[in-house]
């Protein structure tokens, strides 16, 4: 049993792991930069913490600007938000994720959330995200843990961002013992993080607009190293929803968070910029009345649709496996070239009586 403190200073028992899960980790803390300028990020001040960081002040290394980490969370959020995403926000911290009563999820017996939703779509995300005890995980968009308790199964060390407070405090309650996970209150957006130290990254959020999906995809391809993985899905504008000229752009429910459909292509056309290799596939097909039928045999159906051509194309999300992140050519960073090539160049500035010059681009 774990007591922990609300905002109202009100002390409420808790389920869960040891109280270290809940604490920032230290080593994460250089996975973090400033929203202003990139700069990197210490610890100035801290009040409380042990193995990890309870309360703290970060320093922004170049400009000074200072951040707080409050009961292990990292508030990088930024002053200023959109106002769709103040609207999401304010949604999902009212009613998503209720911390007067935290405990495991229930799944309902129908909807995204479900069971049988589960089965069709946690599985492909995790066999193509491939973690181990050996990598470090970026993941956007966390929520309250859906795959980020079965990711710090791994080992992996997570940076699980979300701007919902309220995820991120339930997120800690579900964590398994041990979990190396960084909780960040941030705007995905804006987030900046460390180049090329994440070996996988991970969301499940379509965003508002082909600009903020772009930027994210930016941010991704920056945090992971050269031989990285990025793990996405969006809603699907399947095949269902285009026979029938549903909108591309429409809220969850009246008033509820706006969320957009893509295709395969959209999705590749916007992705290709930063990832040399993709692969996109739709999933969780949508078959009226198939909940009705038992679980196991409903499975092996969808399982099925999934797998023939056509019928894919009912799947309501849409998966993207990305690697090869394309990286910015640096001013003067030489290349490996051809070997051959090489030897024939140094033949021939020898036969000259000249050394070649590489530096000064003799060439």
């Amino acid at each position: 049993m774990i007591q922990v403190q609300t905002e109202q200073e009100q002390l409420i028992p808790l389920t869960g792991g040891p109280l270290m899960v809940q604490q920032f980790p230290r080593d994460m803390v250089s996975l973090l930069r400033c929203n202003h300028d990139a700069g990197g990020l210490a610890i100035a001040k801290e009040f409380r913490g042990g193995h990890g960081i309870l309360d703290a002040v970060l320093s922004c290394q170049a400009c000074g600007a200072e951040y707080g980490i409050e009961d292990g969370i990292a508030l990088l959020l930024p002053h200023r938000l959109r106002p769709e995403d103040k609207h999401e926000m304010s949604i999902r911290d009212a009613i998503d994720y209720d911390c007067t009563n935290p405990g495991p999820f229930v799944p309902p017996t129908e909807g995204w959330r479900s069971v049988l939703s589960d089965m069709l779509e946690v599985p492909p995300h995790l066999n193509e995200l491939q973690s181990s005890a050996a990598h470090t995980v970026l993941e956007l968009a966390c929520g309250d843990g859906r795959f980020t308790t079965i990711i710090a199964e791994t080992g992996a060390r997570i940076l699980a961002v979300d701007f919902s407070i309220n995820a991120l405090r339930l997120l800690a309650h579900r964590l398994p013992s041990g979990a190396r996970v960084g909780r960040v209150q941030a705007d995905i957006n804006q987030l900046h993080v460390a180049s090329r130290a994440f070996d996988r990254a991970l969301t499940l959020t379509p965003l508002d607009s082909r600009d903020e999906r772009m930027t994210m995809y930016r941010t991704i391809a920056h945090a992971l190293t050269d031989d990285g993985r990025y793990i996405g899905s969006v809603e699907h504008d399947d095949l269902n929803r285009r026979l029938l000229g549903l909108p591309l752009a429409r809220r969850y429910s009246t008033g509820g968070i706006l969320i957009e459909h893509l295709t395969t292509e959209t999705m590749r056309r916007e992705a290709a910029p930063y990832f040399s290799k993709l692969r996109i596939r739709p999933i969780r097909p949508r078959v009226p009345f198939i909940a009705k039928l038992p679980r196991g045999f409903a499975f092996l159906i969808l399982r099925l649709i999934a797998a023939l051509p056509i019928f894919r194309q009912f799947g309501e999300l849409l998966l993207l496996s990305a690697q090869g992140p394309v990286r910015l050519p640096v001013e003067g960073e030489y290349r490996s070239g051809n070997k051959v090539a090489k030897s024939v160049y140094r033949s021939y500035m020898r036969v000259k009586d000249q050394e070649p010059l590489w530096d000064k681009e003799s060439v």
